[in-house]
């Protein structure tokens, strides 16, 4: 069995997005006639949503990219999803926690099924958690806490006990990211999953609340289900055409060939706002933190001491920034903390980078960071990312810096950012732009990863990536929150990310499309029932 990183997994983190942009070049009119006569034929509304690119496989534990994301969201469903306000339930019905937070008891909704009318069961979580060990090619976040062994209790069909090696507070956000596959599919035996094509057929049993109708060249048809145990569904099409991303989709929205978009800068926002009359604008916090990193391992960077650091920092002015690359703070906030104001653990009197030209020109001198070149690396398929790389470059160079900006499409970009440090490309970059779901809820997200150095070396000290790992463990709420309080205001004095906006996903939409804001998860929605389209 080969091996492969799934995006169950955190190590799928350098692969997410692999494709996207890829079907750019896919815009002949042929391509979508098939598409056309579908939604030209189908009874009852109809959701047309643009991809980059057409995923190979609607398999729902191999979420790698974006686009496989928005489709798998209309047929596979997750346990729950982390809102602000606490677990928004799907297939699990309720999630208990003992007191001392180490027993973990989930329930499976009694009315969640396949499509195929099988229940869905305790044994469909196993068994996509085994295939995660048989792939990964050992443990994985699911199994193994610290090296120590989680263990697994089924109770009966519907009730999972789980038990930690210690307290994990994290444990919550990885039971959010599971997306179960039907056992019975392969009969209980993960192995004969990569050797199958299940996942690339109309015939896949679907937890969600849309079946598989049509696999195109160019395109997904989903047709809502009868017997969805949530509700039945009021769009009962739901079709994703490959169109590609930028100009491309804005044109075919504006043809009315897809039903919305995502709106990324000032002068979308206001076209679209000026035209109420032809569309509906939705916005819903992102939940996202977009950051600069510097590199410990970059070969101008590691030479350099503590004040080269933080006189980069103070050299930038994100107000700038924001107002450049985005243009209005209805799409992109300025960020205080690596943390966000979607969880419950951020603090806002986090007093974040101040701006301060004067300081940052003085330490770039006396540490020797005036007069080095930078090399800056952003991700090309990421909007608004080129913008910020350029108003770096130009506030860098006020004191003394050069920096030369390298773009990247999704497929180059993260191998070298999170290279480790015996990597090859470990040394390919100074500093660069990101971005991360910090996701909702009580839990400090993905951040985690970056201030214990797992997903690669983030530079933080044993301190800083100590009180972390003391923060995931520590059930008592008072403390925790203190604990977050002092690991925020830490880590930004070591001077290694830069925490630059909270995003806002803001949508337009076609007039007669409501209810785009009814998910709380983004992108794509989870949540389907609360979508309406109007014919």
């Amino acid at each position: 069995m080969k091996k492969k990183v799934l995006a169950l997994f955190l190590a799928s983190l350098m692969v997410v997005g692999v494709f996207t942009g890829c079907g750019a070049g896919n815009e002949k009119k042929e391509n979508n006639t098939k598409t056309e006569e579908t939604a030209k034929k189908s009874e009852g509304s109809t959701l047309r949503i643009a991809m980059g690119y057409k995923p190979n496989s609607l398999q729902p534990s191999a979420q790698s990219s974006d686009d496989l994301v928005s489709a798998i969201r209309p047929i596979y469903e997750p346990l729950f999803a982390e809102t602000k306000e606490g677990l928004e339930y799907y297939l699990s019905d309720n999630l208990e926690i003992s007191e001392d937070g180490l027993t973990y008891t989930l329930h499976i909704n009694e009315n969640a099924t396949w499509s195929d009318g099988k229940p869905v069961t305790v044994q469909d979580v196993m068994f996509t958690i085994n295939y995660g060990v048989e792939t990964y090619g050992g443990p994985t976040s699911f199994t193994q806490i610290n090296g120590k062994e989680v263990l697994f209790n089924e109770k009966d069909d519907k009730t999972l006990e789980i038990v930690l090696p210690m307290v994990y507070d994290n444990y919550t956000r990885t039971l959010a990211q599971f997306y179960p596959m039907p056992a019975h599919a392969f009969d209980n035996d993960p192995t004969k999953v990569d050797d199958s094509n299940y996942f690339k057929t109309t015939e896949m049993a679907t937890s969600g609340a849309y079946v598989v109708s049509e696999i195109n060249e160019d395109s997904f048809v989903f047709k809502a289900r009868d017997d969805y145990y949530r509700g039945t569904p009021t769009v009962k099409t739901v079709i994703m055409k490959t169109i590609g991303s930028g100009s491309t989709k804005q044109i075919e929205f504006e043809n009315g060939q897809i039903d919305y978009m995502r709106v990324t800068s000032a002068e979308e926002l206001k076209k679209y706002q000026e035209a109420d009359d032809k569309y509906n604008m939705y916005s819903v916090s992102e939940a996202r933190l977009n950051y600069i990193q510097l590199n410990p391992n970059g070969s101008t960077m590691s030479t350099l001491s503590d004040d080269a650091r933080k006189a980069i920092f103070l050299a930038l002015n994100k107000d700038d920034i924001i107002q450049f690359a985005w243009g209005t703070d209805e799409l992109a906030k300025p960020a205080n903390s690596l943390l966000t104001p979607d969880q419950s653990l951020y603090n806002k009197e986090c007093k974040g980078y101040e701006y301060n030209l004067e300081e940052a020109k003085a330490l770039a001198e006396s540490s020797g960071l005036a007069g080095k070149t930078l090399t800056y690396i952003y991700n090309a398929d990421r909007a608004n990312m080129e913008a910020v790389a350029t108003v770096v470059q130009q506030q860098l160079a006020a004191i003394g810096v050069n920096v030369v900006i390298e773009s990247c499409d999704t497929s180059t970009f993260f191998p070298r950012f999170f290279a480790k440090e015996d990597s090859e490309y470990a040394n390919t970059w100074d500093l660069g732009t990101n971005g991360w779901d910090s996701q909702r809820g009580t839990n400090c997200g993905q951040t985690i990863s970056y201030l214990t150095n797992r997903l690669s070396d983030c530079g933080y000290s044993e301190e800083v990536s100590g009180l972390a790992t003391k923060a995931l463990s520590t059930v008592d709420t008072d403390e925790k929150q203190d604990l977050w309080n002092e690991i925020q205001d830490k880590a930004l004095a070591e001077c290694w990310e830069y925490p630059l906006t909270y995003t806002n996903y803001v949508m337009v939409s076609q007039k007669n499309v409501t209810g785009l804001d009814g998910s709380s998860v983004i992108p794509e929605f989870i949540d389907y029932l609360s979508i309406e389209v109007k014919e």
